[in-house]
């Protein structure tokens, strides 16, 4: 997500909220700050040891299911993601943040154990998590009280790196997969422009050669993690003032324009990490403001494809309060400010309408024009990595019922955001989009957006045994968008 605290963070920041530049329709914010402070990295390595950066995670026999483990790497055939058994491994995720936040390790820690979590995890249904990290913490210590070692006596004494090695390692035993996800450069939750918007921070250490090393050294580390199965190179790429990314600049505009191509990097990453880790799947987000179809980066030829042909999977992320093109979450705006949005809708300066906004027949016509030909087409696998609702919020619950449902019809692979439940690192409000109890264990009652995402394929640990037991699961033979069939079955981790 945006650091799942865009509310409160634009809320402070717009002090005057928008202001339209006639002529370019651009919206500013007067006194849009850097909303916190900014820790920089340290110099070189952060004082770790070199060998922290060559090291790989050892996977001894017994730490993971052998069965299980079998079936990967995956890799891409049309639309869908196959593992070695040729079967569909669909991914059914939960986005789990934190150690792309201020304390650099992932939430629940402070609360619960980490065996406890991953298996709650498992339980709930989930095959895969979609772990974020910031090139911060890479070179960081774990933020004080973000670890009860009482609940965690392994994890003393580790840098938060180690931290993040040992979540990786505690999924796979209990049969999650995981896509490692480069969520921010400084520990803290992203948001509008700020040093988090890009892949790289101008005039800081922080280049783009710096994210590239950093990737090939995760790559690396995780390489002989068989459940580790993709890296999802950058969350939700966006401007920052000066600098506008664009998918693919073909050399026009200059150096700044050249700098700025989210195309021409991301293709530079993924052939590192694919020297490094081969048989990964590489993950490709869309800018996320403005938001555009994905028609361009599912070209082939283009950036992209067909290089990455058995490895690209294309991710897009939804909310209620989010939209297509040049959106502006109503929420962003104070209530005496209201008029100024209608006035910017009305001279299409934002984008008329939200998703929230949508009924459910133009919802699917949006998401159809956005990701779903390229699905029926067979061209690659979409992944909605991210979407999720406050339970307590009638009209982002309804708007999720549409979506799921929509989720459902187009098969789609998606992941949760979150599986996170209390305070939000650095920021103090609870997480309302959470689906764990306090204690970061399922919860004893039913969760309505757990119940909506079974409809999208979510199967609770204890049904997938029940289906097993009665035969369930065994090969099918789907039709692929283009009417031929690929013979696989479901996998549910």
């Amino acid at each position: 997500m945006v650091g799942s605290s865009w509310r409160s963070k634009i809320m402070d920041a717009l002090r005057i909220p928008i202001c339209l530049s006639l002529g370019s329709a651009l919206i500013c914010c007067s006194t849009f700050s850097m909303l916190s402070p900014l820790r920089s990295c340290k110099d070189g390595q952060g004082g770790l040891k070199a060998e922290h950066w060559d090291y790989v995670v050892p996977i001894s026999p017994g730490d993971l299911d052998a069965k299980w483990a079998s079936q990967f790497p995956l890799e891409t055939r049309g639309r869908y993601i196959i593992n070695q058994r040729g079967d569909r491994f669909k991914l059914k995720g939960v986005n789990w943040y934190g150690a792309s936040d201020v304390h650099h390790v992932v939430g629940g820690l402070d609360v619960q154990s980490l065996d406890v979590i991953c298996r709650s995890v498992l339980d709930l249904g989930f095959s895969t998590v979609r772990l974020p990290f910031s090139n911060e913490m890479l070179r960081s210590q774990v933020g004080k009280g973000a670890i009860s070692f009482r609940y965690n006596p392994q994890l003393e004494g580790l840098s938060a790196l180690e931290v993040y090695d040992e979540v990786v390692r505690c999924l796979g035993k209990h049969g999650v997969a995981v896509i490692v996800n480069n969520h921010t450069t400084y520990g803290e939750f992203c948001g509008p422009p700020s040093k988090n918007s890009l892949w790289f921070d101008p005039g800081s250490q922080h280049t783009e050669e710096q994210w590239i090393s950093d990737w090939a050294m995760m790559a690396l580390r995780y390489r002989d993690c068989p459940h580790v199965v993709g890296y999802d190179l950058r969350n939700e790429v966006r401007p920052r003032w000066g600098f506008t990314p664009k998918f693919g600049t073909n050399g026009r505009g200059g150096r700044r324009s050249s700098q700025c191509d989210w195309a021409r990097a991301a293709h530079r990453a993924a052939g590192r990490l694919l020297r490094v880790h081969p048989a990964a799947l590489i993950v490709v987000e869309r800018i996320a403001w403005p938001q555009r179809p994905l028609a361009a980066y599912a070209a082939s030829p283009g950036p992209l494809l067909p290089g990455l042909g058995g490895r690209l999977v294309l991710a897009v992320h939804h909310y209620q309060w989010s939209g297509p093109g040049r959106f502006l979450p109503s929420w962003s705006v104070p209530r005496r400010w209201g008029w100024a949005l209608r006035l910017l809708r009305f001279l299409g300066a934002v984008s008329k309408d939200n998703y929230g906004d949508m009924d459910r027949k133009r919802l699917r016509e949006q998401l159809q024009s956005e990701w779903g030909d390229i699905l029926d087409s067979g061209t690659c696998p979409v992944w909605v990595s991210e979407f999720g609702a406050d339970l307590s919020n009638p009209g982002e619950v309804g708007w999720l019922r549409d979506f799921t449902s929509l989720l459902a019809e187009k098969d789609v692979d998606w992941a949760y955001w979150p599986l996170n439940v209390g305070p939000k690192p650095g920021c103090g409000e609870d997480e309302a989009y959470g689906v764990l109890d306090a204690r970061w264990r399922p919860k004893a009652n039913s969760d309505l957006r757990l119940d909506l995402l079974r409809a999208a394929g979510l199967t609770p640990a204890e049904r997938r045994g029940e289906e097993a037991a009665a035969g369930a699961g065994a090969p099918v033979s789907e039709p692929c968008p283009s009417g031929a069939l690929l013979p696989h079955a479901v996998s549910e981790g």
